[in-house]
C-alpha cells in the first residue's frame, strides 16, 4: 500500500494500470485551454448586458435588457461555478461582480417587507388574468376561476365576445365593467360587489386603465385595471413609459384604499417601474414574496419574467400573493389576497 502511495499518478480500476499525474494534469490543462476563451467571452457579454441595463431610463434598448436580470443572474452563476472549477480566478471574479449587480436590484422581491392586515380588515381576493386574445376556451377559464372563489377578477386581452361568454359563466360575479363602451381597452372587471362610477381613467390624452369604486358596504375600494403598451419598438415603449408616469400621478391623488392590477408589460427591475412606485407612493403587493414570474407560460420556469402586477395604496394590507395557472394563455393568473381596512 505504501509503495502505491509513493508513486505519482492515480490507479485506473477498469484496466488495472496507473495513469501518471502528468497525463491527468495535461488533460485538465487541455480542457482549460479549450474552455478559456468561450467562457471569458460568454461572461463578458452577460456582464456588458448587465451594465447596459442600468441605462434603461435613457434608452429603449437598454430598458429591454433590464427585463432579463434573472436570466443574467442564472448565466453568471453558471459562469462563476465553471470558472472556479477551472481555476480561472479573474473570470470568476468578473462573474461574481456581475452576479451581485443583478441580484442587488432584486433585493426587495425576496427580502422586502409587506404591509400586514389589521384587526377588522375586510378580506378581498382579487385575481388579475391576461387570458390572451386568441384564447377561445372561456369555459375552461371560468371553471378554473370558480375554483379560486375570487371576489373580483380583472381580465386583460378580453374580446367583446369572450367578455359576454365569461360574464355568463361566472354569475356570482354579477357586476361588470365595461359593458358596451367602444373606447374601453381590452380590460374587463367582474365583481360580486357593485362597481360605482365606472369609467376610463385618462390623463394627458392617454387611456391608462378602467376605473371603478367597489362598494364593500361599510367601506369602498378604488380599483384600476390596466393593460399598458407592449414596448417592442421605441415608439410603443415611449407610450408605455408615458402611461406609467401618468398612472403614477393619477394614483398619487387617490384618497382611501386604491389598487391597480393588470399587465404592465414591464418587470420590477426597470427604472420606469421604480419611478412609478416612488412618485406615487404606492406599494408592490409582491414585495418580499419571492420570484413570481407570470409570462411566458410556454417557456421553462427559469426563463419566465414578471410583467403582471398588483399595486396598492392607502389602508390595505397584504395577506398573500401567488401565481396561478395559465389555462390556455401565455400569462399566468395572479391571485392577490388583500385586507381592506376601515379608514
Amino acid at each position: 500500500m505504501f509503495g502505491l502511495m509513493s508513486r505519482p499518478g492515480r490507479q485506473d480500476l477498469t484496466r488495472g494500470k496507473v495513469i501518471p499525474a502528468t497525463q491527468t494534469d495535461s488533460r485538465f490543462e487541455r480542457l482549460r485551454r479549450v474552455v478559456a476563451r468561450p467562457l471569458a467571452f460568454y461572461t463578458g457579454v452577460v456582464c456588458v448586458a448587465t451594465l447596459l441595463a442600468f441605462a434603461g431610463r435613457w434608452s429603449w434598448f437598454c430598458d429591454l435588457l433590464v427585463n432579463f436580470r434573472t436570466h443574467y443572474a442564472l448565466l453568471l452563476s453558471v459562469a462563476f461555478a465553471a470558472a472556479g472549477v477551472l481555476r480561472y480566478w479573474r473570470v470568476a471574479g468578473v462573474a461574481a461582480v456581475g452576479l451581485v449587480l443583478n441580484l442587488w436590484p432584486m433585493h426587495d422581491a425576496f427580502a422586502g417587507s409587506r404591509a400586514s392586515p389589521v384587526a377588522g380588515a375586510r378580506s378581498v381576493r382579487l385575481v388579475s388574468f391576461n387570458v390572451h386574445v386568441a384564447n377561445g376556451d372561456m369555459a375552461r377559464v371560468a371553471t378554473y376561476l370558480e375554483s379560486l372563489q375570487p371576489d373580483i377578477v380583472v381580465f386583460q386581452e378580453m374580446t367583446r365576445a369572450n367578455a359576454d361568454r365569461i360574464a355568463a359563466l361566472l354569475p356570482r360575479l354579477s357586476h361588470r365593467y365595461p359593458g358596451e363602451d367602444p373606447l374601453a381597452p381590452d380590460v374587463l372587471m367582474l365583481s360580486r360587489w357593485p362597481l360605482i362610477a365606472p369609467q376610463l381613467a385618462t390623463r394627458d390624452g392617454l387611456v391608462l386603465a378602467v376605473r371603478a369604486d367597489v362598494d364593500l358596504g361599510d367601506r369602498s375600494l378604488r380599483l384600476y385595471g390596466a393593460h399598458l403598451y407592449w414596448p417592442v419598438v421605441p415608439e410603443s415603449a415611449r407610450v408605455r413609459n408615458a402611461q406609467l408616469a401618468a398612472l403614477g400621478r393619477e394614483l398619487a391623488e387617490c384618497r382611501g384604499p386604491c389598487v391597480v392590477v393588470g399587465d404592465f408589460n414591464i418587470t420590477p427591475w426597470s427604472s420606469h417601474y421604480r419611478d412609478l412606485l416612488e412618485n406615487s407612493g404606492i406599494r408592490d403587493c409582491a414585495r418580499g414574496q419571492g420570484w413570481l414570474p407570470t409570462w411566458n407560460s410556454g417557456l421553462p420556469a427559469v426563463l419566465r419574467i414578471r410583467i403582471d402586477h398588483c399595486l396598492v395604496a392607502g389602508a390595505i394590507g397584504i395577506e398573500g400573493v401567488r401565481v396561478g395557472e395559465s389555462q390556455g394563455s401565455d400569462h399566468f393568473a395572479t391571485i392577490n389576497d388583500l385586507a381592506i381596512n376601515v379608514l
